[in-house]
């Protein structure tokens, strides 16, 4: 450790994590150091002891899981290791959003310290849950854990490359300045991504030499793909790529730009840090200090490397708990040792699609999270599935509430005519629900251009057809 991380992690760390009221982050990111070279079996008792813990909080606390467990005759000494988890039903975003404000909240915890939490999630559909500064010190603890699997040291100079720019100290600028300078964090504005901007986006990075670059995947791989035609390359020594399904042909994209430098997929949603590539890129590492991920098929547990879907419990998370919580995922879990010498268990596949992107009447693609990110702030829509027809043409079928106003509406198409170009037709059509896949899954975001007709643009992934 040189001697600037050093004094972040003394110094500035502690000193800034408590005055924001994330003071459990450093103990809890060092508690996550050490443990992750734990056998498997000192990390099953850690999570066994963890979850004693917390049925005895929520059966305390909540009045869901109290009546869950009286209904089934079950106490909280019915549960002493993982395997008992099986006892409680799976929950899923419906459940959790409808009872996270009345029934799942912790009452125990004042409700001013309470923090309201929102995530679309793949299906378009938000959930609300609370989370507490506690919960959230824990969870960017996982997320930097990861970063320094892949190389990464406080003081080294990074850049996030995403809509919105992350900071500790949110609503006080000077601080939140302060924060970046001392952090060496940079950020790249996922928002337009023209030529013009990518090409300063490329300077930037050569002026900043990040060891390491964090982006959804489909975003830096648009940045990566340029970069290839034009023959640039800027070395990163980290590129860690989360938030959509990273195809092996993305990967070699990247790591072509970014030479000599690897990627590190990493695993979340909802508001969780679940996995990630350690330095063998055999598999993710699953966070199992803080989560037990269990692979379901047909309500039952399946065998390591089976696929089926992944049902999360999140230990430290009592304000709402994630518990037997059905992120509708499909992964492949295995407990053969990781030759990086780590006792985390991984997933050894995780199954997904990159997210689509749309592309504009000048041939410029558009990420689907400046979509997702519209909608979020949009009450009145519940669910949504937007799908570009034809480079002119986008079709949005909406699930809407009563509140859903004309100018609602005209907010909508004002929206997509900016991002996508003013001579767009659309076409709005209100439904009481959108359609899964065989998989349970809903896409909300198809592009018919690039992977119905992929020589008219030129840029659908052959690797990939279906995106």
């Amino acid at each position: 450790m040189g001697a600037y991380s050093n004094f972040l992690r003394s110094i500035v760390l502690p000193v800034g994590s408590h005055l924001a009221g994330y003071g459990d982050f450093l103990p809890y990111l060092k508690g996550l150091e050490a443990s992750q070279w734990w056998t498997p079996e000192q990390l099953r008792e850690l999570q066994n002891t963890k979850l004693r813990k917390l049925i005895a909080h929520v059966y305390q606390h909540t009045e869901f899981y109290r009546w869950v467990m009286d209904e089934r005759g079950l106490t909280p000494a019915d549960f002493q290791t993982t395997d008992d988890l099986v006892k409680l039903p799976i929950v899923d975003k419906k459940i959790l959003t409808r009872y996270y404000d009345t029934t799942l909240r912790d009452q125990s915890i004042p409700r001013k310290e309470l923090i309201h939490a929102t995530s679309s999630g793949s299906t378009a559909e938000r959930l609300h849950y609370w989370t507490t500064k506690s919960q959230k010190a824990k969870k960017w603890a996982g997320l930097f854990r990861w970063w320094e699997i892949a190389g990464y040291e406080f003081g080294d100079s990074y850049v996030t490359f995403q809509l919105a720019p992350n900071q500790g100290f949110k609503g006080w600028p000077l601080v939140g300045h302060l924060e970046w300078l001392l952090l060496r964090h940079h950020w790249l504005s996922a928002q337009e991504m023209t030529d013009e901007v990518l090409a300063l986006y490329v300077e930037n990075l050569k002026a900043w030499r990040p060891k390491l670059f964090r982006s959804y995947a489909s975003t830096v791989y648009y940045l990566a793909r340029r970069m290839n035609e034009a023959g640039l390359n800027v070395p990163v020594p980290a590129i860690l790529t989360t938030g959509e399904t990273l195809t092996p042909h993305m990967r070699e994209t990247l790591e072509q730009a970014f030479a000599p430098g690897r990627v590190f997929n990493e695993y979340g949603g909802d508001g969780m840090q679940i996995a990630a590539e350690c330095e063998m890129h055999e598999g993710m590492h699953i966070n199992a200090e803080t989560y037990v991920v269990e692979i379901i098929k047909d309500g039952e547990r399946v065998q390591d490397d089976e696929l089926g879907e992944v049902v999360l419990t999140n230990l430290e998370a009592t304000a709402t708990p994630f518990i037997r919580y059905n992120i509708h995922d499909v992964a492949a879990i295995t407990h053969e040792p990781c030759a990086c010498g780590r006792g985390l268990p991984r997933l050894s596949h995780l199954e997904g699609r990159l997210t689509d992107m749309f592309v504009t009447e000048d041939g410029h693609w558009l990420t689907v999270h400046q979509f997702t990110a519209f909608f979020a702030k949009m009450p009145s829509v519940q669910a949504f599935q937007v799908i570009q027809k034809e480079v002119d043409f986008i079709s949005i079928k909406l699930v809407v509430d009563e509140t859903f106003s004309e100018a609602d509406h005209q907010r909508i198409i004002e929206t997509f005519r900016r991002y996508m170009g003013p001579n767009n037709r659309f076409d709005l059509q209100f439904v009481d629900e959108i359609p899964t896949t065989p998989a349970g899954k809903r896409r909300f975001f198809i592009s018919e251009v690039i992977q119905g007709t992929p020589g008219q643009v030129g840029m659908t992934d052959p690797d990939g057809a279906e995106q």
